[in-house]
């Protein structure tokens, strides 16, 4: 199982599995996977990784998200 969610610090999706504790982001940021709002949980990682692109989409302007 694999989680997406958005990094903590500059608002990047990701995705990690859920058995991890952290996710480092290319940010540097670690997010702790019990803290973050994940956005939605899948089984296979290539389906992860094409939500992180739908979601991402072109833009690589990022906001704090707190």
């Amino acid at each position: 199982m694999y989680l997406v969610f958005r990094c903590r610090k500059c608002g990047r999706y990701i995705y990690a599995r859920d058995s991890n504790k952290t996710r480092k982001c290319v940010c540097g940021y670690t997010n702790s996977l019990n803290r973050v709002l994940v956005v939605a949980k899948v089984e296979d990682e290539r389906l992860a990784a094409e939500l992180v692109r739908q979601k991402q989409g072109s833009g690589t302007d990022f906001v704090r998200l707190g």
